[in-house]
């Protein structure tokens, strides 16, 4: 027979508080010839201008699109709240979505006082590499920063602790740790290797392209030597390589029009002859860049549409809905973070203890705009044409 559970037992801090999942090291290891996934990697990433491009993808409908309601019977907390979530979306949410990329994101808060209250300002930004989750039974209290001038000193640094409300920590994909997360780029790891590393995509290309780019073409001179007016004596073959050397350079070449024995010239330049491009090169090139977005979680209709809207180019339905449920995600743990940190601070500070609720929409709810638009559409057309057929010549009902 089951045992009855207390119903205390179910009240108080999480029995799972200090959980960690398994195999989680701070990094990924060696797989299949390829470095460990880390911070020092990420930083490479950054520099590859698709991955900066697929982080704009992501972090662009999120900046713009996202929408958020504050549910509070009392309406000067509303209002109050409605003003600085604005101002935090509005100056710091970019900052914050560092997370994307690294894993979590670490800030100081910066404060001022308006009408008499003390309000956000502002996130003052911090590398992520030089932050440090602190926690106390489960539970993040604040991160300590280094690299921070040490004022005794004025040359040494030292390392500060952060805690909040002071400080603001944001994490991306904690689902793989609580408090560092998991960068956006780990799917497009593989692929970003593969087309950086040496002997990779790059690499290949590079080395096609300069041979056939720089191929100087075919001198042929005869056998011995060549006195210049200066009377210095050349080889043949020496000369013939320096005038080819000209050429590669922009140079231009004056050959005598001497015949040799065999009625053949002996001096001929053969300029080179354009190679095609290998098949599958550049088709290589573009499964990879196909292969970094999909791993960021970019469906290629969206980078690949030429025209408006998603998939104009392919002509083919695209996960649209899909895709915007996973930034709505990353909406949601933005500002739940940023409610638990510093909100409910602020309202309890010039408020006292007021219940309230920040609700986020704004991304997933296109779908259901446009199905209502349709339907408008659809009523309007039915409407007009009824019109029409009974003779009335009035216009059709437009519902407000």
């Amino acid at each position: 027979m089951a045992k009855e559970i207390d119903p205390n037992e179910l009240l108080g801090p999480p029995l799972t508080s200090d959980y960690m999942p398994s195999g989680y090291a701070g990094i990924f290891l060696f797989a299949r010839n390829r470095p460990p996934f880390s911070l020092t990697v990420i930083q490479e990433m950054l520099a590859d201008p698709r991955v900066i491009f697929g982080l704009w993808l992501l972090k662009g409908p999120i900046l713009a699109n996202a929408r958020f309601k504050v549910e509070c019977e009392d309406d000067d907390v509303r209002k109050f709240l409605i003003r600085n979530v604005t101002r935090f979306w509005r100056n710091s949410a970019a900052r914050s979505l560092k997370a994307v990329e690294w894993g979590y994101s670490a800030s100081e808060v910066m404060y001022r006082v308006v009408e008499g209250k003390m309000s956000f300002d502002i996130l003052k930004d911090l590398h992520s590499q030089d932050c440090k989750a602190v926690t106390k039974e489960g539970q993040l209290v604040g991160f300590t920063v280094r690299n921070v001038p040490d004022p005794t000193t004025k040359q040494g640094r030292q390392k500060i602790f952060l805690g909040m409300p002071k400080g603001f920590w944001h994490v991306h994909w904690r689902t793989h740790h609580p408090w560092y997360g998991l960068s956006r780029l780990y799917g497009a790891h593989i692929p970003w290797w593969e087309m950086w590393s040496d002997g990779g995509y790059r690499d290949i290309r590079r080395l096609w392209f300069h041979k056939n780019a720089f191929e100087g073409g075919t001198m042929y001179h005869p056998p011995g030597i060549t006195r210049t007016t200066d009377n210095t004596v050349v080889s043949n073959k020496d000369l013939a390589r320096e005038m080819i050397e000209k050429k590669r350079t922009g140079g231009t070449l004056t050959l005598p029009n001497t015949m040799g024995a065999d009625n053949l010239k002996t001096w001929e330049y053969v300029p080179p002859a354009s190679n095609e491009i290998p098949t599958g090169l550049l088709e290589y090139g573009s499964s990879l860049k196909e292969e970094l977005f999909e791993g960021m979680g970019i469906p290629p209709e969206i980078f690949e549409s030429s025209g408006s809207g998603f998939g104009a180019a392919s002509g083919r339905q695209v996960p649209e809905e899909a895709f915007f449920s996973v930034l709505q995600e990353m909406v949601q743990w933005l500002i739940s973070d940023a409610d638990q940190q510093i909100f409910r601070y602020l309202v309890k500070l010039n408020f006292g203890e007021v219940p309230y609720e920040i609700v986020p929409f704004g991304l997933t709810g296109k779908a259901e705009e446009r199905e209502s638009q349709l339907r408008e559409d659809a009523r309007n057309a039915e409407s007009a044409q009824a019109g029409i057929m009974a003779g009335s010549g009035s216009d059709p009902q437009v519902e407000e």
